[in-house]
């Protein structure tokens, strides 16, 4: 089965554009599909000749791979035509194939018809809504509620760490991350997120990185291979989801969403949800900065304070208690209460959160 895999995806390699070719020809000649539904499976099927193509070096098409194809791609495939694109698919691919003197033949074309019938089970899945769909649905849109009260609330991008820590708390992820963009240098950057100078080591060019070149909403059960061996080290990535920040043509960067290592799934429901995240993001970040920005309402006493702003010059126990006059059991004491406020860990995050949710600067 590895051979004929192999011979499969070299076929689609070598003759990339012939299939290309052969695929527009059919398209073009299909009489009752509108001009933008002829778009789009235009555009389907060329990323599915690409990302077959792309699979010779790993020499067969995996089955993870091929379902963060789909996912990715779900929005292109218009339901009602989906039968065109398997249709077009084949015929393209027998044409090419006919022309070849090819041993494997029939066992080529019979993993060519898998494939695609893998595709549309895939797409199926991905699209189906659970049975407590009314339930899920009211869920969702009281979070997307709470997230536009934190919006109106807030101004500018001062306020964006306090932001990302409300919406981890709403969507009930453990992780958030903001990644900007810079349209004139094509590049992203990690900007803000719990373990800041890990995410600040987060930059490149765009065309470099499949998740952020698609600059469209994307789960990923597992993010091998389309995230950067470094990144999933170093935050512990299992399933992550992007999300791109837009207003009115305008990418502003991308969100990012994790459960700090542990896997998750995500609906394609849960996704377009969080889509509407990013464009009430992108609408914020576009509109004029007003006044002062909001701060976190979280009530702190000054010894409170004082600690706070200590452990962020990264003084010791010992030391805080000679300049505040206090014993290192109540530093600790205040610390530990500190812990509980702020929903930390330990004295790391406590440093962190405090940055984020703009109680120190």
């Amino acid at each position: 089965m590895k051979k004929i895999e192999f011979q499969y995806v070299l076929l689609y390699k070598i003759h990339r554009d012939n299939i290309l070719n052969e695929s527009m020809i059919l398209l073009e000649n299909i009489e009752d599909v509108d001009l933008s539904h002829k778009q789009d499976l235009r555009q389907l099927v060329v990323a599915f000749v690409n990302f077959v193509a792309k699979q010779v070096t790993r020499k067969e098409i995996e089955e993870q791979s091929l379902n963060h194809w789909v996912q990715m791609h779900s929005n292109d495939m218009p339901f009602s035509k989906s039968h065109i694109f398997i249709e077009v698919m084949n015929e393209s691919f027998m044409n090419v194939l006919n022309r070849e003197n090819q041993p494997y033949q029939e066992d080529i074309l019979v993993l060519h018809k898998n494939v695609l019938h893998r595709v549309i089970s895939y797409y199926l899945k991905w699209m189906e809504h659970p049975p407590e769909i009314l339930e899920i649905k009211q869920k969702y849109m009281q979070q997307l509620d709470d997230f536009s009260k934190i919006l109106i609330e807030n101004n500018g991008t001062e306020d964006l760490p306090y932001i990302l820590a409300r919406v981890e708390e709403i969507f009930e992820f453990k992780r958030c991350v903001f990644v900007s963009y810079n349209p004139w240098l094509k590049e992203f950057s990690g900007v803000i997120g719990e373990e800041l100078s890990k995410v600040q080591l987060l930059r490149g060019k765009i065309e470099s990185e499949p998740v952020f070149a698609l600059k469209r909403p994307l789960f990923l059960k597992k993010p091998e291979p389309y995230v950067q061996q470094v990144a999933i080290e170093m935050f512990e990535l299992s399933s992550i989801i992007f999300i791109p920040i837009v207003h009115d043509h305008q990418l502003y960067g991308w969100l990012t969403f994790d459960q700090r290592g542990e896997a998750f799934d995500c609906t394609k429901l849960q996704l377009d949800l969080l889509e509407k995240v990013g464009n009430r993001l992108g609408m914020y970040l576009s509109r004029r900065q007003m006044g002062k920005a909001y701060r976190y309402s979280l009530e702190l006493s000054d010894k409170e304070l004082a600690i706070l702003h200590l452990l962020t010059e990264g003084s010791s126990n010992k030391e805080m208690a000679e300049l505040l006059f206090l014993s290192e059991f109540t530093i600790r004491d205040y610390i530990q209460k500190l812990m509980i406020k702020l929903r930390a860990k330990n004295r790391t995050q406590i440093v962190s959160m405090a940055f984020r949710m703009g109680l120190v600067d």
